[in-house]
């Protein structure tokens, strides 16, 4: 079965959620390419998106060439998925399949409750028994549940579970994909859970050898909170810092937030969202994406001073700073005046660390200054490096083998 980078080369793979149809111009999907976006999520399968997509280079995620999506919502209808798309209907749904190059799988479940999951499971197969090179795309839920308001018995309606850990694990149980994709939009409210959803989800692809896909917040339920850049690179470099192998920005046009907050409002003109997007995507699309796609994510860690990091997110910093790290075979000393995200890599003997200046995502001028000691094995001596991170940004550091260091600055 295909994953997202089998359709990109070595490319970063970056998706773009939803794309309005009155969008479906030549200017409109030319428009979205130029973001440096890979591919659209959650779009119908119609001309002349297919031949426009074709024409600019853009993969599609269709959310109707079976059935419409099936969503979780607010849990109303668990262990329901079976009645909506019994295997026969999806067997009959692909007499009239689209043959477009363009079309790279289809969306059939979002934010599924667990009783969904051996049904879903059910399908998947049988999706890729009949489109063996096309991608079965299936959300889950964040730990939060639909929204971040919800109360502990509203997120177990919704999850299926007492806890996310076994939501997260019963999907590893149930679901034969090789990857867990997730929403989590923090600035609606959902601090508090941020750093344990990547966690939890970085650990079981670890183990299940998965890759981690997180579709990231780019709107706002109103104008006067629309996101600044620093913002969403913040969600950007932690998703990475856990390992994260593909990013997708919802959403594109406004979807459910306000138009103005989005990448382009009802009419297709560009928000300042529209040039956040665009400069993350060159960053994922440079030589470092291409780079980090070939480390294995080892653990995630904080470090630095955190006392006067944001309330909202102090106390899953310290929560991660004080959980036990796994051994390696680095020696590491690293100092910050402002708490950090140090994502761990390695690649055959190669180690990586991804570090991300994670002190205050509602602050734009959280200057972190970090030093970083990594000793070896005599003869190899201890390379050091000193660097500044405005908020929200990070910087990747390749330490090769024999000793030698790459650092990209990721801004």
């Amino acid at each position: 079965m295909p994953v997202l980078s089998d359709f990109c080369g070595r490319r970063y793979p970056i998706g773009l959620f939803y794309f309005d149809k009155r969008l479906w111009t030549d200017e409109g999907v030319k428009q979205a390419a130029e973001t440096g976006a890979d591919f659209l999520v959650a779009v119908e399968s119609q001309e002349p998106l297919y031949r426009l997509c074709s024409k600019y280079g853009l993969g599609i995620v269709s959310s109707s060439n079976i059935v419409p999506t099936w969503w979780g919502g607010k849990g109303e209808n668990p262990g329901g998925y079976e009645k909506l798309l019994p295997l026969q209907k999806l067997d009959d749904g692909m007499m009239n399949y689209p043959s477009s190059s363009a079309l790279w799988g289809d969306y059939p479940a979002d934010e599924p409750n667990s009783k969904d999951f051996a049904h879903i499971n059910r399908v998947a197969k049988r999706y890729s028994e009949l489109l063996p090179n096309k991608l079965p795309f299936i959300n889950v839920y964040p730990n939060y549940g639909c929204v971040p308001q919800n109360n502990t018995d509203e997120i177990y309606q919704q999850l299926g579970n007492e806890t996310y850990s076994e939501y997260i694990n019963q999907y590893i149980r149930d679901i034969d994909l090789p990857y867990i994709c997730f929403d989590f939009y923090p600035f609606t409210g959902a601090f508090a859970t941020y750093l344990e959803n990547l966690d939890i989800v970085a650990s079981a692809c670890k183990k299940s050898k998965k890759e981690m896909w997180v579709i990231i917040q780019a709107g706002a339920w109103k104008p006067e909170q629309a996101l600044n850049a620093h913002q969403l690179d913040w969600q950007v470099y932690m998703c990475l810092a856990y390992g994260a192998r593909s990013i997708i920005h919802a959403s594109y046009s406004n979807g459910w937030w306000d138009e103005s907050t989005s990448c382009v409002n009802q009419a297709g003109q560009k928000n300042r969202m529209y040039g956040y997007v665009k400069n993350i995507n060159a960053v994922l699309h440079s030589s470092f994406g291409k780079d980090f796609l070939e480390y294995d994510h080892l653990f995630t860690d904080v470090c630095g001073a955190m006392d006067s990091s944001d309330s909202r997110i102090r106390s899953q910093l310290m929560r991660q700073n004080a959980m036990e790290k796994p051994p390696t075979s680095q020696a590491i000393k690293l100092t910050s005046d402002k708490a950090v995200v140090v994502g761990h890599f390695k690649k055959g003997e190669d180690y990586a660390f991804l570090i991300v200046n994670s002190h205050n995502p509602v602050d734009g001028f959280a200057t972190a200054h970090v030093k970083l000691e990594v000793g070896g094995t005599p003869p190899a001596e201890t390379w050091k490096t000193a660097f500044t991170l405005q908020s929200g940004q990070g910087t990747f550091l390749a330490l090769k083998s024999q000793r030698a260091a790459q650092q990209m600055e990721l801004s």
